[in-house]
């Protein structure tokens, strides 16, 4: 088991939840935007739904494959 591969899943992984229990301060003060249609804070929360899973993905065959070696 390497252990910069391990770091790096776990980087990836720790990414999504952080930003989501950091970030959502920050963006309740954005006031007015919209993007696509939507408010900025609903947009942001929408867009880490979707990107987390992608990350954690990431981190998964990042650790997955390192076992596998």
């Amino acid at each position: 088991m390497s252990l910069s591969r391990e770091r790096i899943a776990l980087t990836i992984a720790i990414i999504p939840p952080l930003v989501l229990i950091l970030g959502a301060p920050v963006v309740l003060y954005v006031k007015e935007p919209y993007v696509l249609g939507i408010p900025f804070n609903l947009f942001w929360h929408l867009m880490w739904l979707l990107v987390g899973p992608l990350l954690l993905t990431i981190a998964y065959i990042i650790r997955v494959k390192e076992v596998t070696e």
